[in-house]
């Protein structure tokens, strides 16, 4: 973890919300409806905050027609392994940034989401200001960047 934090924070200049996407391999056949998702694990928060947003997850998945599995039922699921941090832009706004790296078969990521959002209404830059809203907004912004990645077509080999 003390090897991402850097790397977050360098998305700390964001003063707007905004998520990018890159991809080592796409995950073109898979798709969005009744597609299995598993969340392997949040990491950053503790305790129930990283429950809590787990939870949001999940919820946002369903509504994209994705179908959410345990981890321990992962199976043939799309694995989705969630990094939060939180931190002070220079303006002083509270901030969080995410990266989520999925897998297909639980060794190879398959794509990288992530993204930066500063939150003017938080409380603090700190993992434990972040509320429903600010996990939910999350969530959202970076499910919505993973099904439009899962449904642009894979590259054509040449």
């Amino acid at each position: 973890m003390r090897k991402l934090i850097p790397a977050l924070l360098a998305l700390s200049f964001l003063s707007a919300c905004q998520s990018e996407m890159t991809a080592s391999a796409p995950t073109g056949a898979l798709k969005t409806p009744g597609a299995p998702i598993a969340f392997v694990a949040v990491e950053g928060p503790q305790g129930d905050v990283a429950r809590k947003f787990e939870s949001v997850l999940a919820q946002e998945a369903q509504k994209r027609g994705f179908s959410v599995v345990g981890a321990a039922d992962a199976g043939s699921a799309l694995r989705v392994k969630t990094y939060l941090d939180a931190y002070k832009g220079d303006d002083g706004t509270p901030g969080f940034a995410w990266v989520m790296d999925t897998s297909d078969n639980g060794k190879t990521r398959s794509a990288r989401i992530k993204g930066a959002a500063a939150l003017p209404g938080a409380r603090s830059a700190d993992l434990n200001a972040l509320d429903e809203a600010a996990m939910r907004q999350i969530a959202q912004m970076s499910l919505n960047d993973l099904v439009r990645q899962m449904s642009e077509p894979a590259p054509a080999s040449e």
